[in-house]
Order: structure tokens, then C-alpha cells, then sequence
């Protein structure tokens, strides 16, 4: 028994530096802690394409006390183990739109009109291996009236256009208004109960999660919906091999539906019996990322990611234990996956992604591609004909100059690309979080994309340029977006309709202002919309925000 003791002892004593992690939704932190990175002032080694990432004592130590909090008692020992109880930050968002919706990357909070805000605090404890992070999240949103599709199409003849719509909608849990009421709700946020061990991780979480290296836009894993309750296994900071670092992570999870329908069907004419209700049912989701830093190339990452969901139903049930745990490793028959595209790939959805992340320190500058899959070809010779047949893509950069001392430039760009290659003209291609037979909920939680937040057979191209001094930073952002290109074309082939696409210009002036242990951050974003809803004509929409956060140290 005295053994016993001992062992379990010596595990707890076997602790890696002091560490936390930054929030995948904390946009001020990681550009601070990418920003150092590229500039050759932190040591941090992260690919950042793994996301929360963890900063400690000896990568990014100046950030650490922005992620750390107060400790609320002196150090103590539990069985022998150094033990804490801090406060994390505290953080209140205050969220408007005038007309609509607009923005994406948003985590807990609603796509809403009107007013809508979020606070969010929590203690983190670490005894020995044994870490709890409790950091809730509480959501209210007006939840304004605003013209949905239905409004705007309301007295349109156009078969086309709501057949496509509703081609769609059928096959994603994704309502344009939660309801005609205003809404609240706690979320466990960004919480979590684990076990670490030398930096691996171990247990369960509701962290929203970041896989990428897109800043923009994440094709395979974003915060632009509610974090969904997943087990984990990861590493916590890079492992060194003799062939280089690796960060990873395999999880499966829970996705939840929204409870809403998409919109509201009862008055419809034109499109009256179009929308087939969903089944009542959640979905499990399997999914890995693997990020590998080859030690002969320095700032070089390359990394590999693919998800599975499906419905828990009765076919679900039925399998063996690790069919049930890992469906994105034993995945779904090649026969369910022809190059017909006409089957449901026995009952589930996949997609597959490869990234690269180049870091040039002397430069202070870096370079990323994701390029990324959602079906299996059908055979050698039909990926090596159309390899492009149901891809998405992400590209961009960024670039700091010097200006004096303490004061720099930062440049950035990013493309996503998630409309459908023109191999749908001789073969069914499947749109980007959307599955028309189960599971039928599509790539969403809550009602919200899981992917990129621009949403399916979307296009987004963003510039932002940042004026940058110590912890502040002022600039503005300018960004296209192309609402579902892939409803489009396939609602007006043939009509030599070109001028209905609908596309958002977006320009936002954002600032952050750090005084003593408060950061300010305000956004506001004047959105001037072409065709709105593919109704002909321009409107204009005002998005503003601003966030305050407390920092205990």
C-alpha cells in the first residue's frame, strides 16, 4: 500500500512548467502571442494551427500573466503536489446590429439583430496533474425582427430560387432567427476537466476549438458556434522527436440541435411544402488533428485533419465500442462514397484537410495554405482527372514593418474559397456543411457552423492593415463576402442571371486599448449589401461593438 502511495505521488510530482491557454475566441491574445512569434520574440513553438494554444513560463512568458489570473489563496499541496485557485479574466461583450445579423467567429453568440451581450468569468485550479478551468458563459440578444429570406422573397414566382433554398436548408440546422423571441442562455463556455501529464492532455471540455492556420476562417474547425461538449486527447505544447515537434489532438463530441426550423414555412406560397422537418436526434462527432514541425526546415508546419459526424440513432447504437468512439478512423465504405455521389456514406458525413504554415522570423512575416476535402474519390484515376471535385481552400499572410521603436505595421490578407468547383455540372457535389440525407443537421451546433462562419458555398477575401504600439493596436479591415455561391448558381443556371449574386462589403475600424489591468476593445463596422437575400437592389447594415475585460494580476 505504502507503494502504492508512492507511485501515485511521484506522478502528481510530475509536472511541466506553469501553463494556460489563450481561448480560441480571444482574438487580442492570439494575435499578440502569432505577432510575437513572427517577429522572433517568444520562443513559442506552436504551429497555430491547434487551437487553444497554451502559453508558459518559457514560451511567451510576457502574455502569461494576460492569460493567468490572481491566485485566490497562497500555494498549497494537495498529496504532496503544488497546488493554486486563480481568478481568469473577466470579459464583458457588448454586441449591436442595426438591421441584421452580420459576423462570424462569434462563439456563444447568437446571428441576431438588435442588441446582444455575453460575460463570461471563472477560476482555474490546478492540483498536481489534475487541472479544472470553469469559465462560463452568459448570453442574452434581443433578437430584433429583420427580413429573412422569406421576407425578402416573399412574393417571388421564382421555383428556381426556393427549390435551391430549400435544398439547402434541408440539409443543415442553421435558422436565420432564433425564434421571435428575445433569448438568454448560460453556457458552460470555455470549461473544462482534465488530466496532464507530461503535456498530455486527457479529459472532457467545452472549449471551442480552432483547427487551421487561417485567421479569418477555419474550413474544418472554428468558434463560430457554441463550444460542444467533447472528450479529449491532445498534447499541450509541442513534442520534440528526432524528426521535429508534433502537436495533436483526437476528440469526439456531441452536436446539438438548435430546436428552431429554419424559417417560418406557414405563410409561404411559392414555397409551401418544400422543407421536410429533421428527425429529433444529436449527432456524434469524431475528429483528429495532427501538426508536424520538421526540424531540418525551420518555421515550417505542416499538418493533416479530418472530421466525421452522425446521427446517435438506432444504427449508431448498434455498433462496437470503437466503431462508436472513432468513426473518423474507421469511417465509411468506399461503396457508400462512389463517384456518383448518390448514396449517404452509410449514414455519415466526413471531410478531410491538409495545411501548411511557413514562419519567416527575419522577415517578420508568414504564409499559410489549407486546402481541404469533402468526399472520397472515387478511385485513383478519378482524384488524378478532378482533383479539385469538392474542394475549399484557404490562403493568406501578414507582414510587420518597422516603424521607431516600439511601433510597427502590420499587413494582413486571407482567402477562403468554400463554393463548389464546376465539377457539379457532370457529377452531384455536395456543399460544404450541408448533408441532404442523414445526418440531415449538417456540420453545426446549436444552430451555429462548426466550419468556417461564412457558411456554405460561401467566399470570403480579407485585407486589414494594423497600426501597432506595445499592447495597443488600431486599424480597419476590409473584407468581401459572397453569400452561397453554390445556391446561386444553381437556382439561376441557365437564366443568364449574373447580377443577383448576394455580397456583403464590409469595412470594420477596430481598436484595443490596454490601460493597467483593463484591455477595451471596440469595433465598428458599416456593411453596404449587394442584392440582400438575392433580392435585387443595395442596402446598408451597421454592426458595432465593444469589449471590456479585466485582467487579475
Amino acid at each position: 500500500m505504502k507503494n502504492l502511495t508512492l507511485l501515485v505521488c511521484l506522478l502528481l510530482f510530475q509536472i511541466t512548467s506553469f501553463s494556460q491557454t489563450i481561448p480560441a475566441g480571444d482574438s487580442y491574445l492570439n494575435d499578440l502571442a502569432r505577432r510575437n512569434q513572427i517577429s522572433g520574440l517568444s520562443q513559442n513553438a506552436a504551429s497555430f494551427s491547434v487551437r487553444p494554444i497554451s502559453i508558459t513560463d518559457q514560451a511567451d512568458s510576457s502574455l502569461l500573466k494576460l492569460v493567468a489570473g490572481k491566485n485566490l489563496f497562497p500555494q498549497f499541496k494537495v498529496f504532496s503536489a503544488p497546488s493554486s485557485v486563480q481568478l481568469l479574466p473577466i470579459s464583458w461583450l457588448n454586441d449591436y446590429n442595426v438591421n441584421r445579423p452580420y459576423g462570424y467567429n462569434n462563439g456563444s453568440l447568437y446571428p441576431a439583430a438588435g442588441y446582444q451581450t455575453r460575460i463570461s468569468a471563472g477560476v482555474y485550479i490546478s492540483a498536481g496533474i489534475l487541472k479544472i478551468q470553469l469559465k462560463p458563459e452568459l448570453v442574452y440578444a434581443q433578437n430584433k425582427s429583420f427580413k429573412t429570406f422569406a421576407d425578402e422573397e416573399a412574393n417571388s414566382n421564382d421555383v428556381a430560387l426556393w427549390k435551391s433554398y430549400f435544398n439547402m436548408v434541408n440539409g443543415i440546422d442553421a435558422p436565420e432567427r432564433f425564434g421571435d423571441q428575445s433569448l438568454h442562455h448560460l453556457y458552460p463556455g470555455q470549461s473544462k476537466i482534465t488530466i496532464n501529464v507530461r503535456n498530455i492532455e486527457a479529459g472532457v471540455s467545452t472549449e471551442n476549438l480552432w483547427w487551421g492556420p487561417g485567421e479569418q476562417n477555419s474550413i474544418m474547425m472554428s468558434n463560430s458556434a457554441p463550444g460542444f461538449l467533447h472528450w479529449t486527447l491532445n498534447s499541450v505544447a509541442p513534442l520534440k522527436t528526432k524528426i521535429g515537434s508534433f502537436e495533436w489532438q483526437i476528440i469526439g463530441g456531441e452536436l446539438d440541435q438548435s430546436g428552431y426550423p429554419p424559417l417560418d414555412t406557414a405563410g409561404l406560397t411559392t414555397g409551401k411544402g418544400l422543407y421536410v422537418a429533421k428527425p429529433r436526434v444529436s449527432r456524434y462527432i469524431s475528429a483528429f488533428t495532427v501538426n508536424w514541425q520538421p526540424k531540418w526546415i525551420e518555421g515550417l508546419f505542416l499538418g493533416f485533419t479530418k472530421y466525421d459526424y452522425l446521427n446517435r440513432d438506432s444504427s449508431y447504437h448498434s455498433r462496437n465500442i470503437f466503431q462508436k468512439l472513432f468513426p473518423v478512423i474507421t469511417g465509411s465504405s468506399l461503396k457508400q462514397n462512389t463517384i456518383s455521389g448518390t448514396s449517404n456514406g452509410d449514414g455519415q458525413d466526413f471531410a478531410f484537410a491538409f495545411n501548411i504554415r511557413q514562419v519567416f522570423v527575419n522577415y517578420k512575416a508568414e504564409l499559410y495554405f489549407e486546402w481541404a476535402r469533402n468526399d472520397a474519390a472515387g478511385s485513383v484515376g478519378d482524384f488524378l482527372q478532378e482533383p479539385e471535385h469538392s474542394t475549399a481552400y484557404t490562403v493568406g499572410g501578414s507582414r510587420i514593418f518597422d516603424l521607431s521603436k516600439d511601433q510597427f505595421l502590420q499587413f494582413k490578407f486571407e482567402l477562403t474559397h468554400l463554393q463548389n468547383p464546376p465539377t457539379y455540372l457532370l457529377r452531384p457535389e455536395p456543399t460544404w456543411y450541408v448533408h441532404l440525407v442523414d445526418p440531415r443537421d449538417g456540420y453545426t451546433n446549436d444552430g451555429r457552423y462548426v466550419g468556417a462562419g461564412i457558411g456554405p458555398g460561401s467566399n470570403s477575401l480579407m485585407f486589414d492593415i494594423s497600426f501597432l504600439q506595445n499592447l495597443n493596436s488600431y486599424g480597419m479591415t476590409l473584407e468581401r463576402l459572397v453569400h452561397n455561391n453554390d445556391l446561386y448558381y444553381n437556382a439561376f443556371m441557365g437564366t443568364n442571371t449574373f447580377n443577383r449574386h448576394w455580397v456583403d462589403i464590409a469595412n470594420t475600424f477596430h481598436a484595443n486599448f490596454k490601460l493597467k489591468n483593463y484591455l477595451i476593445s471596440t469595433e465598428l463596422t458599416p456593411v453596404y449589401s449587394l442584392n440582400y437575400e438575392y433580392n435585387s437592389g443595395n442596402s446598408f447594415n451597421l454592426h458595432a461593438r465593444v469589449s471590456l475585460t479585466y485582467y487579475f494580476n
